[in-house]
């Protein structure tokens, strides 16, 4: 398995973007069916976006075990991938603010999810596995 993927704060990252991403999509929806559960469902996809943020900042953070995860996080963070992982990490931030800003803005964390997990993927996959 990929060491950079070997993060003890991988569960809780994972279930964190569930939350985000089926609350979203649910506000999409929510939006035309049940137009009384936008509020709440933003208000969740702000949330998720917060704790997202800090636990990708604990993740950056954190020191690694092994040289080639502290290079597959140099590589998301700093290298090839940066573009991506930061333009994700805006739009996540740009997610905080769906509460205020309305449902239109809910395609926003879920652009930012996407562009994370991109550079998060590539960058565990770009170094040699021994």
């Amino acid at each position: 398995m990929r060491d950079l993927w070997q993060n003890p704060l991988l569960p809780a990252q994972l279930a964190v973007q569930a939350a985000l991403a089926g609350a979203a999509a649910l506000a999409l929806a929510a939006a035309w069916l049940a137009p009384d559960a936008v509020t709440r469902l933003l208000q969740i996809v702000a949330v998720a976006a917060a704790i997202h943020l800090l636990l990708v900042w604990g993740e950056a953070t954190l020191g690694h075990a092994t040289a080639h995860a502290r290079l597959a996080s140099h590589e998301m963070t700093s290298g090839r991938y940066a573009t991506a992982f930061w333009l994700g990490m805006v739009a996540m931030a740009g997610g905080m603010l769906t509460p205020w800003l309305g449902v239109a803005l809910v395609p926003l964390p879920l652009l930012g999810l996407m562009a994370y997990e991109h550079a998060y993927v590539q960058a565990g996959q770009s170094v040699p596995l021994a």
